[in-house]
């Protein structure tokens, strides 16, 4: 794919795994669409900091937003990224909630324009774990400029039930693409849920993704193996869902001019109300 493709991850409820989805995607994705680049984005705060010990580095969305409201100049997305022990570019987050949400909210000042255009030159994919999804969410221009959103949700009964409650919500961001992705428990076979969703949600539904644990303490940072995840049950998963959005995801011809937002509560950036889509049976 030569064209950008911005991929936002999230959830309705809590973040079950969108974090580790967002780097087995990087980490699976087709060889010929470019490494991709991670930007965590999470309001709560991000974890890639401090798993990886990148406290230190002093790059991250902090110097992306500081960029933005410089400028930014020609600089590269890479100034601002790290790069993992298994070779993946990631921009962080500041560990703690209130920093993070105000460095998001920030970003309005020409980082998340900055970040777009300096992937768009290399082509690359960019995705972006946004946490926790709310109408208030100051990662709200990454959902608007996002090619696909892929909404995260463990097979449990409270957060099926939490996501049907809350899909018509979905349904009024009227974006290009979206997709439930289904993350397995615990001993426990999700497949009939997976078809429950399907049959009402029917070809956006992906998944399931496997509870596998070793291949999520990789990503994590906390395992080393000769193949990475490649091999393991989650690696083999997700390279099936990123070769498929690879494939029929279309980009963007340009990106969304992404000014401040609508003021939402407490200042912060809100999703514009938007036409209702019907979902597809």
């Amino acid at each position: 794919m030569g064209d950008l493709v911005i991929i936002a991850v999230g959830s309705l409820k809590a973040s079950p795994g969108a974090t580790t989805l967002a780097l087995a995607l990087a980490d699976r994705w087709p060889t010929d669409g470019g490494d991709p680049l991670v930007v965590e984005a999470d309001p709560a705060g991000g974890d890639l900091g401090a798993r990886f010990g990148l406290l230190a580095g002093g790059r991250g969305l902090v110097t992306l937003a500081a960029a933005g409201r410089r400028g930014g100049g020609q600089r590269s997305a890479e100034d601002h990224a790290h790069q993992l022990p298994g070779g993946l570019a990631v921009i962080p987050a500041p560990t703690g909630a209130e920093q993070a949400s105000q460095v998001l909210g920030e970003l309005d000042g020409g980082g998340w324009s900055l970040l777009w255009s300096a992937a768009q030159t290399g082509g690359r994919t960019v995705i972006v774990d946004c946490g926790r999804l709310d109408p208030w969410s100051p990662a709200g221009p990454a959902l608007r400029a996002a090619d696909v959103l892929l909404l995260v949700v463990r097979a449990r009964d409270e957060e099926l039930a939490h996501l049907a409650a809350r899909l018509h919500v979905v349904q009024g961001w009227a974006l290009p693409a979206w997709y439930v992705v289904v993350v397995a428990q615990p001993h426990r076979a999700p497949d009939y849920r997976v078809r429950e969703i399907a049959r009402v949600l029917g070809s956006q539904v992906l998944g399931p993704v496997p509870h596998d644990t070793t291949a999520a303490e990789v990503l994590a940072g906390r395992r080393q193996t000769r193949t990475g995840i490649g091999r393991s049950k989650l690696g083999r998963t997700v390279a099936g869902i990123a070769g498929y959005l690879a494939a029929t995801v279309p980009a963007g011809s340009e990106r969304p001019a992404l000014g401040a937002a609508p003021a939402g509560s407490n200042g912060r950036a809100a999703l514009p109300p938007t036409p209702t889509r019907t979902v597809p049976r």
